[in-house]
């Protein structure tokens, strides 16, 4: 911890929570051996958390964290949330209605009536009755804890290593626990079948007399009703706010790649963003460890709070330059302009003609964009920037061919293998490509807009392009199936992106992918020989300084640039 902030003690209480309850199930699963056993270990457990010390630093970290848990949920402003934390919510708010009735007949019950609760008590009161209550408390406890361990470990190094140690035990601990609860508890109960060993079990453990059991019944309903009547204030609390921000005046929030949303002041910029369904990623559910949601302030930087020492650190972590913010540590109060450095809108995605595993011959077009340079641009960077770059400008070339039409077949490194004419034919395939190309080169002007200054420079495509004809078949590897082309010729427009390379342009298309697509005069044009490509012939090259030189009528034939 670099500092003490309220994110760093729920951590803390949590991970202390968490130890008590590994070493509490952990315990039970001694019962394999015998109750004696169980019993034992039980009396060093004791020794500590029955303690003063113990008993104080358990109670405050229960307290801290449900209050901290309760006040995060009060000041969420959108409901949109990934899998893993609806379910540590939902198992975070469940808990206390199956733990507290739990301590009150057992923690409770020896403080008050001087009641030995060992696990010959427990047991006795739990199996077979309650066993089910016991075992969905404990996967509950367990799935939350681990669910909040792996999303705070996920992002060091040594984690991944460490991961499937980590899963192994993750599931060998509950699963021992359950075992030995169930072991023991049909133990207790087959003793407690004679009368005689009945009553020797409640002179023992100071069974609690009629009286007592009223008592401790009217404290575990007064436990559920507490908890049933503080969760029902937290739901109004929740729909009061929001109705509250909905009414509550709005300020605007500018986004540079066009967007424009207004929102209520009180929730932070990345809730602003997924309440209004745009595009971004963040990982570690808006507590500042991942770094993705990182934004540019382009304009309202001075209406911001300093950074926080959690967003402070993660961003010293990442190399960030000035004006840089996590979008989920900051309140917008003012209007703004920012840039999102992570994430963006994704592209429609359409689906692909079927293709069983046993393939097709087929005539398409395809095309190979690669980024210039690529070796440069990426030495030395971070890795969360390397892929932020790379998704922003394969984000831009997927968008510009699903837009028209196509799809990616592959990732090649620092290139991706698109194909267009599965569905229409050549004809139509070669031009859908051409205007995902000039799609493409428009689109790397806004990225750049974006990243350019990031990375210190533009990013350039060489872009390839050829047609001919190819197997499409699905590829099965495990359960993993694949839609892929097959066949000579896949490595042409990697060479044709190559040569545009070399020579300077950004496009290089094979002659034939003009003459499908209708073009004959491209302004600008340059041609050239591929020699020995495709059965021991030349291919007529056409090389583009720029992709966007040319332009095609919505019919099928080609309307010369100017």
């Amino acid at each position: 911890m670099r500092a003490i902030t309220t994110q760093n003690l729920r951590l803390v209480s949590g991970l202390i929570l968490l130890a008590f309850a590994a070493t509490h199930f952990l315990n039970h699963a001694v019962g394999l051996f015998s109750l004696e056993a169980m019993d034992e270990v039980q009396e060093w457990r004791l020794a500590v958390t029955r303690s003063w010390p113990g008993m104080i630093v358990l109670a405050t970290a229960l307290l801290a964290h449900a209050m901290l848990a309760a006040t995060r949920t009060l000041q969420r402003a959108s409901w949109r949330l990934p899998l893993w934390e609806l379910i540590q919510l939902a198992t975070g708010f469940a808990i206390p209605l199956l733990l507290l009735p739990h301590i009150v007949e057992t923690h409770v019950a020896h403080a008050l009536f001087g009641v030995q609760d060992s696990y010959l008590y427990a047991l006795a009161r739990l199996w077979p009755s309650a066993a089910w209550i016991q075992t969905l408390l404990l996967l509950l406890v367990w799935i939350h804890g681990c669910l909040g361990l792996h999303h705070w470990l996920k992002f060091r190094g040594w984690y991944r290593v460490a991961q499937p140690l980590l899963v192994v035990l993750a599931v060998a601990v509950p699963m021992a626990a359950l075992m030995g609860f169930v072991v023991s508890g049909r133990a207790v109960a087959a003793l407690l079948t004679d009368p005689g060993m009945t009553d020797r079990m409640r002179a023992v453990t100071h069974w609690p007399s009629a009286v007592d059991e009223a008592w401790l019944g009217l404290l575990q309903m007064s436990a559920r009703i507490a908890v049933a009547a503080l969760l029902a204030v937290v739901a109004t609390i929740i729909v009061f706010r929001y109705i509250a921000m909905l009414a509550a005046p709005k300020i605007a929030i500018a986004f540079a790649d066009g967007e424009t949303v207004q929102a209520a002041i009180g929730p932070t910029l990345l809730e602003i963003i997924s309440s209004n369904n745009l595009s971004h990623q963040s990982e570690c559910g808006g507590r500042a460890r991942c770094g993705l949601c990182r934004v540019r302030i382009d304009q309202g930087a001075d209406t911001l709070p300093p950074l926080a020492p959690e967003e402070r650190a993660t961003l010293a972590r990442l190399g960030a330059s000035d004006h840089v913010r996590l979008a989920c540590q900051i309140r917008p109060t003012a209007p703004m302009t920012v840039t999102r450095l992570v994430g963006g809108d994704e592209g429609a995605r359409e689906p692909v003609a079927h293709v069983d595993a046993q393939g097709a011959r087929r005539a398409v077009c395809l095309v190979h964009v690669s980024i210039r340079t690529f070796a440069t641009l990426s030495r030395d960077r971070l890795p969360y920037d390397l892929v932020f770059m790379m998704n922003e400008i394969f984000g831009a070339v997927g968008q510009a061919v699903e837009g028209h039409a196509g799809r990616i077949d592959r990732f090649l490194g620092d290139g991706v293998l698109a194909v267009f004419g599965e569905q229409h034919g050549p004809d139509q395939g070669c031009r859908d490509a051409l205007q995902a190309i000039r799609a493409m080169d428009v689109a790397m002007d806004r990225v750049n807009e974006k990243i350019a200054a990031e990375i210190g420079q533009p990013v350039e495509l060489a872009i390839g392009a050829w047609t001919g004809e190819v197997v499409v078949g699905r590829l099965e590897l495990g359960r993993m199936a694949q839609l892929a082309v097959l066949g000579p010729g896949l490595e042409l427009p990697a060479r044709l992106a190559e040569l545009a390379n070399v020579r300077g342009w950004q496009l290089a298309l094979s002659g034939d992918v003009a003459i499908h697509a209708g073009l004959q005069d491209i302004a600008g044009a340059q041609r050239e020989s591929l020699a020995g490509a495709e059965q021991g012939r030349d291919i007529d090259v056409i090389g583009l300084p720029r992709a966007r030189d040319f332009s095609l009528d919505a019919g099928a034939g080609p309307a010369a640039a100017t």
